[in-house]
């Protein structure tokens, strides 16, 4: 599996229509996507006590969805605030909730998070999220339904942010991995074109040093896998208002995944790479 806040204001269902769109409340969106790190696969809530709610998750929206299925997917959670996700017969969560969470704790209010993920084989012809590949069209449309369905609420949209956590794939793919640079730093331009500004801040993982990936396409230093982490630092440092976190330290669960406590760190980490990325804005 791979990858990208509605209750902390009730409002009636088509207020939009009604409120002259200068006088609307603005909700800042981010939008998250990667894969089955980003998905949050195998980061088991344990029960009891089970997903422990906060002030944060309570205030912040949260629409997530499998591509290319998105709302049609049997998963797809709709509109609500930060919950715990079904995957594999159990539920867990990904980044969002230390990453609501770091922003909240910083003053932010009114957020809401569009998160996707998906995977792709070793067969693929074209880079999947990029325009034109099998999973972008999904994407954006999940992506636009759900901005549609925050101005039918009455809001006004303002993308705040992208996180990223995808490029195991890339690794095993092989041949993609060469183009990842290339392949990311397109996609955040258009990303930025598309929903929100030149500078708005993009943050992503480098991904784990996948030993699934390394025994199918090689070792070394200069393997798909190792090609793929150095695009990603080279992407964090290089394009405008980007940035990368480290996530080598944090044990992984079956082989390149994360516990629902390391979720949280990780989640932390992209709020401040976020944050001091917006230095010195305010929320």
């Amino acid at each position: 599996m791979q990858i990208l806040a509605i209750l902390a204001v009730a409002l009636p269902h088509n207020l939009g229509a009604q409120v002259p769109a200068s006088e609307r409340p603005v909700i800042k969106v981010f939008l998250l996507a990667g894969q089955s790190n980003m998905a949050g696969a195998d980061a088991v809530i344990i029960s009891p006590p089970g997903f422990q709610s906060t002030t944060a998750d309570q205030a912040t929206r949260l629409t997530t969805a499998p591509l290319p299925a998105g709302d049609q997917s049997s998963i797809y959670l709709p509109w609500g605030e930060i919950r715990e996700q079904p995957s594999k017969n159990q539920w867990v969560h990904g980044p969002e909730v230390g990453f609501s969470r770091a922003l909240y704790a910083a003053g932010w209010r009114d957020i809401a998070i569009v998160k996707v993920y998906a995977n792709f084989n070793r067969n693929e012809p074209t880079w999947p999220w990029g325009k034109g590949g099998p999973l972008f069209e999904p994407w954006m449309q999940f992506i636009d339904t759900r901005l549609e369905e925050l101005r039918m609420q009455g809001y006004r949209i303002r993308i705040c942010g992208f996180l990223w956590h995808q490029g195991i794939d890339d690794a095993i793919h092989g041949p993609l991995a060469g183009h990842y640079a290339d392949n990311l730093r397109d996609l955040i331009s258009l990303l930025r074109h598309r929903y929100a500004t030149p500078t708005t801040p993009f943050v992503l993982a480098r991904s784990v040093n996948s030993s699934i990936a390394r025994a199918i396409t090689g070792d070394g230093e200069n393997s798909p896998m190792a090609t793929v982490r150095r695009a990603q630092i080279t992407i964090g440092e290089s394009v405008p208002a980007a940035a990368w976190i480290d996530v080598d330290d944090l044990p992984n669960v079956n082989t390149h995944h994360f516990s629902a406590a390391n979720q949280l760190i990780i989640g932390e980490r992209f709020g401040a790479a976020f944050l001091k990325l917006c230095q010195p804005k305010t929320p």
